[in-house]
């Protein structure tokens, strides 16, 4: 039974989750809540604050966990956060990474892939979808990805 439960979860995760082309259309977004800087080596370090939630609090009182925690990232890494403005696409952050440290694409995919998969885990970054992208999407796709409409910029009135 449950053997049978967990390949159906997996069926369906699959089912909500992106396309291999829609995936690498996304465009990575720093969180731009977040504190960052370069340090003297020229790597970038991000400043990640404590949970707030219920269980952020109490672990915080029971730890003496500090407010926020410096996460220094490797030179790739760095590359890659460097990349993440929202203009590079994750098949350019890619092929970027492929030609500078003579690996292949498919290399380079994959290991980009889980490397923003873990930054998102941590609320660092985020994918923008394209509109033709988006507009693919089922209800039930765009509800599990957190797909949400972006927000009218201030000043522009909407013509239609």
């Amino acid at each position: 039974m449950l053997r049978w439960l967990r390949r159906r979860r997996a069926r369906h995760a699959q089912e909500l989750a992106l396309t291999r082309t829609q995936a690498m259309a996304a465009r990575p977004i720093r969180n731009p809540s977040l504190a960052w800087h370069t340090n003297d080596e020229g790597i970038v370090v991000v400043t990640l604050p404590r949970r707030e939630d219920a269980t952020g609090k109490i672990l915080s009182w029971l730890f003496m966990v500090p407010d926020s925690r410096p996460v220094s990232l490797d030179q790739i890494g760095t590359r890659v956060w460097n990349l993440c403005d929202g203009e590079h696409s994750v098949h350019d952050i890619a092929a970027a990474l492929a030609e500078e440290h003579k690996i292949t694409l498919r290399e380079a995919e994959v290991s980009l892939a889980e490397f923003l998969r873990m930054l998102g885990k941590r609320g660092m970054v985020a994918l923008a979808l394209p509109q033709e992208v988006a507009d693919e999407l089922s209800p039930e796709q765009r509800r599990a990805l957190g797909v949400v409409e972006p927000r009218e910029k201030d000043g522009e009135e909407d013509s239609g």
